[in-house]
């Protein structure tokens, strides 16, 4: 039995050890994934046009490659897939669980698709990407379908429920929390708010701040000469208590001889 315990606590003990290496790859992935795509130049050596260059993207040869592959596939819906995946990471970090990468996942190729049909129906025009667009080729493709007859149905409102789509699933895919999201802008207001407006409840805190240490000594006022006796007298007196015998039933002689007493003293 000890030997079961010992081996599931190991087992335990090295899951949850390869989870957090886990969740650390995937953060810095996202974190590398980002320099590179905000550093992209359409200049760079990609897999369109391999001549050689002087290479302007931050993580080097691979970065412009796969910052390339990322922005003529799906276009600049991309710029979403780092955050995706260094709060993903930081998710299994904490949660210990690895299947959060695939759910996660998911709802990323989803965003990515909606994104794709957006940027490729309401904002064509390439600006700092060229060949394939704003959209990538994935986004032409999906205009050229069935979709395009759908969001021309009415421009307005399917602009307007795309980016809602699109962000929905894009706080699905980083398992947004609205009570801990909540929480955590409570905690930050408190944190400012407690600098800003110091409560002085300490009287202490109030002298030592306005009043010099040295002064204080002069503001003490000392006790009346009449306090002091009184004190004095109230120490000084002590009360003493009956003794038991008073509280004795008398007996018949002692009754008789008080009797007595009494008639003799005149």
């Amino acid at each position: 039995m000890n030997i079961k315990k010992t081996a599931n606590l190991l087992l335990n003990f090295a899951i949850k050890r390869l989870a957090e290496i886990f969740g650390i790859l995937i953060s810095l992935t996202g974190v590398m994934l980002f320099l590179a795509l905000i550093t992209y130049s359409p200049n760079d050596p990609n897999f369109i046009f391999s001549q050689n260059a002087k290479i302007e993207n931050m993580m080097g040869f691979q970065g412009s490659f796969i910052s390339d592959l990322f922005f003529q596939s799906v276009g600049l819906i991309a710029y979403l897939i780092p955050f995706t995946f260094i709060i993903t990471g930081i998710n299994i970090f904490r949660s210990k669980d690895f299947f959060l990468f695939i759910e996660n996942n998911f709802f990323t190729i989803l965003y990515l698709i909606f994104g794709a049909l957006f940027f490729g129906y309401y904002y064509s025009d390439t600006y700092s990407l060229y060949i394939n667009g704003n959209s990538g080729f994935v986004g032409e493709y999906l205009n050229k379908s069935f979709f395009r007859s759908i969001v021309s149905i009415n421009d307005k409102i399917f602009y307007y429920i795309l980016i809602l789509i699109i962000t929905i699933l894009f706080l699905i895919s980083i398992n947004f929390n609205p009570k801990s999201f909540s929480k955590l802008i409570k905690q930050i207001f408190t944190f400012f708010n407690k600098k800003e407006n110091k409560n002085y409840t300490d009287k202490s805190e109030i002298i030592n701040e306005y009043i010099p240490q040295d002064e204080i000594k002069n503001l003490i006022q000392e006790d009346l000469p009449f306090i002091k006796s009184e004190n004095k007298s109230e120490e000084k007196i002590k009360f003493k208590l009956p003794e038991l015998e008073l509280l004795k039933i008398p007996t018949k002689k002692e009754k008789e001889i008080f009797e007595k007493n009494e008639t003799h003293d005149p």
